[in-house]
């Protein structure tokens, strides 16, 4: 969007030192030319820094998954209390890195639909249920789902994202 405003800018100002010239204004004209190739490098460098901030918002976003599938994981397989906390360390570390990638790269509201993952948005089929009950591990069910949740949400603003 910005890049169609500098080349539009550009354009009138080719044009005004395009008549400057032709009434013997050179230098008022030449200056305009100059002012143009400006604003064209302007909208070039627009364009380019906005493929680049997607670009690296799409691959800090891949490395998050990444990080989600490790937690998942963990929540699945943990035991006491040590990894619950090892976990949730973990899980703040993910939240601080949503909240970086979305001011840095993407959008900010990237991080307010993460936080809004609820655990009841995802329901665990009976398997997995059975599977916390029976080792008795109540705190990292509502974790596990919680991540599954996530993992979901991100996903989804990856297939959202231009490409």
């Amino acid at each position: 969007m910005k890049e169609t405003l500098f080349l539009g800018i550009a354009t009138v100002l080719d044009a005004i030192g395009a008549f400057s010239v032709s009434v013997q204004h050179r230098y008022t004209g030449y200056s305009c030319f100059g002012c143009a190739v400006i604003m064209v490098l302007a909208a070039v460098g627009v364009a380019y820094r906005g493929a680049y901030r997607l670009k690296r918002g799409k691959e800090e976003l891949g490395r998050i998954l990444v990080e989600l599938s490790q937690c998942e994981l963990a929540a699945y397989n943990g035991n006491d209390g040590r990894d619950y906390d090892e976990l949730l360390r973990k899980l703040e570390k993910v939240k601080s890195r949503i909240a970086e990638v979305g001011k840095k790269y993407l959008d900010s509201s990237i991080e307010s639909r993460f936080l809004a993952v609820n655990v009841l948005d995802v329901q665990l089929d009976e398997a997995t249920r059975r599977h916390f009950i029976d080792r008795a591990q109540g705190r990292f069910w509502t974790v596990y789902q919680k991540i599954k949740g996530w993992r979901t949400c991100v996903d989804r603003l990856l297939q959202d994202l231009p490409r």
